[in-house]
């Protein structure tokens, strides 16, 4: 299988390591997976960026997602796991819906979708846990 990045969302933050939190919730009745991230910075410098987004799924295709740790999913794919950076990978895409890869240091996210929507960014959270919180609770 040869994955592509999913280039629609900015990319995750590599260096140390990836800061990645999500909730799965239906705050309007409409179920919904709210991932956020560290966002790749140019300079060290730069304060730290969280990237939030919504998935949501469809009454014909249904918001589905799993989590589980990157060696395992990487074998269960049958891809090498030393290739693959942390990133957010296409896996596939069809006119009805589209699934992509969250991969961390440790975990990998599948997530398959019908549209997704790109929140605004939050800076200066102790890590991504807090700035899932204050998106949720804000």
């Amino acid at each position: 299988m040869i994955l592509k990045r999913f280039a629609e969302l900015p990319a995750l933050e590599t260096e140390p390591g990836t800061d990645c939190s999500f909730i799965s919730h239906s705050p309007f009745g409409e179920p919904l997976l709210t991932v956020v991230y560290a966002t790749k910075r140019d300079f060290l410098s730069v304060p730290k960026t969280y990237t939030a987004v919504q998935f949501k799924g469809s009454e014909a295709v249904p918001l589905e997602f799993h989590s589980v740790s990157r060696k395992d999913y990487l074998e269960q794919m049958e891809m090498a796991t030393s290739w693959f950076k942390s990133g957010v990978y296409e896996i596939e895409q069809t006119k009805d819906y589209s699934i992509v890869m969250l991969l961390t240091n440790d975990r990998a996210l599948e997530v398959i979708f019908t549209e997704f929507k790109l929140l605004e960014e939050g800076y200066h959270s102790v890590d991504s846990q807090a700035a899932l919180i204050a998106r949720i609770t804000g």
